[in-house]
């Protein structure tokens, strides 16, 4: 729109039952005025908000009239209008129109939720029961750590230092699990942890949500699916060794509608397996209790560190009196840190997926490894086991 004329068809947002009183009347205005700034003058109000009544009043009739072209996934976000001058009659008039929308987030949702559903039927209870281990110390828990695997993503070695795609990323981490899981203690229960930013990418379009697009190995589909064949044989390695297995994922800023198909897959396909559990909770902080130790999970792209106690004290007022020892396990920013305070330990582990042409070309580096924490009903955490991915790459 340009500054002083307007190309709204006046006639039509006149007898549209769509349109405010306060639009009509400045519509009215306009017609008699010719211009928005004179109309502005004439209403007393500055011209943008001018623009803002009428736009909305335009976008309120074309949201009907346009209901039959828009997506069920999308709403309508505007128009665009190629007008002529009529050469005979000296009046403009519309040639073409441009429909332009967006996604609908809460479409957006249901169809993952109605999509991972009939996923989810497809491999229900297939998984068959792996038998109850002997000798567990029944005061234990593991935590399997994983963060940031970045399933799907590509480099190429020449650019970043290390030849990276799917089939890498999955063989290094079940070969870490298979070693972590052999040096670990016969706890009796364990936790096979996701921090998030488990896929590179969580749809074809290839961007985080920011936008910023990413290196991919391959379409995302086949992607998904090693993803799924991965943590089959991460969890089935933890039921030969630990009697109680949980899995718990939380959302990334590279994979954010990720852990709400792959929990409803594996909740699915161990269904008859009584000592497996997935905590199918969607929130973005979320909590274990194991006696007097309290353990938190996210992701790290939403909350600081620094006000990680704080969130903790709130969401499990209970928890925190009765607990002794406090540990917040993140991700995302792909490196060692701890912020040990009064209230809980927080603490950001390594990954082991090597850096994209992005975080080479930004200068980050580092060792990569995968980690394993033991955790005592009584006396918080006892044992760390760690596995360089380095060594991996040797064997």
């Amino acid at each position: 729109m340009a500054n002083n004329t307007h190309n709204y068809n006046i006639e039509k947002m006149l007898a549209s039952d769509l349109i405010t009183d306060r639009a009509k009347e400045a519509l009215l205005v306009l017609t008699e005025k010719g211009t928005m700034v004179e109309t502005a003058i004439a209403l007393g109000i500055r011209k943008r908000t001018l623009q803002d009544l009428l736009s909305r009043a335009n976008k309120s009739m074309m949201a009907e009239e346009l209901e039959s072209v828009v997506p069920n996934s999308h709403v309508l976000q505007g128009t665009s209008t190629l007008y002529k001058v009529n050469e005979e009659t000296g009046q403009k008039e519309e040639v073409l129109q441009w429909v332009k929308t967006k996604t609908d987030k809460d479409n957006e949702l249901e169809m993952v939720h109605q999509v991972t559903s009939e996923l989810a039927r497809s491999v229900e209870g297939l998984a068959v029961p792996v038998e109850v281990p002997e000798l567990v110390q029944d005061d234990l828990l593991v935590t399997y750590v994983s963060t940031d695997l970045h399933l799907g993503q590509y480099s190429w070695a020449e650019e970043t230092g290390s030849d990276v795609n799917a089939e890498t990323v999955y063989r290094n981490t079940v070969m870490a699990m298979r070693l972590l899981r052999d040096t670990t203690p016969n706890a009796k229960e364990c936790i096979v942890l996701d921090l998030g930013d488990t896929l590179h990418s969580s749809d074809d379009a290839n961007r985080t949500k920011s936008g910023h697009v990413l290196d991919v190995d391959t379409r995302h589909a086949k992607v998904f699916k090693a993803l799924v064949d991965m943590k089959i044989e991460m969890i089935d390695l933890a039921l030969e060794k630990h009697e109680i297995v949980k899995y718990v994922i939380v959302a990334g800023n590279h994979s954010d509608l990720v852990p709400n198909y792959l929990m409803a897959m594996l909740s699915a396909y161990y269904r008859n397996e009584p000592r497996f559990q997935v905590d199918e909770n969607v929130a973005i902080h979320k909590y274990h209790r194991h006696g007097e130790t309290l353990l938190g999970f996210t992701h790290g792209h939403t909350s600081k560190m620094a006000r990680l106690s704080e969130v903790m004290v709130w969401d499990r007022k209970d928890d925190i009196s009765s607990t002794s020892y406090r540990y917040w396990l993140t991700g995302h920013v792909h490196s060692d840190r701890v912020l040990d305070g009064g209230i809980c330990r927080c603490e950001s582990f390594r990954n082991n997926t090597k850096n994209d042409a992005w975080a080479a070309g930004m200068g980050f580096r580092g060792n990569k490894q995968t980690t394993a924490v033991t955790y005592s009903r009584q006396w918080g955490e006892v044992n760390r086991t760690i596995i360089p991915i380095a060594m991996l790459e040797k064997q």
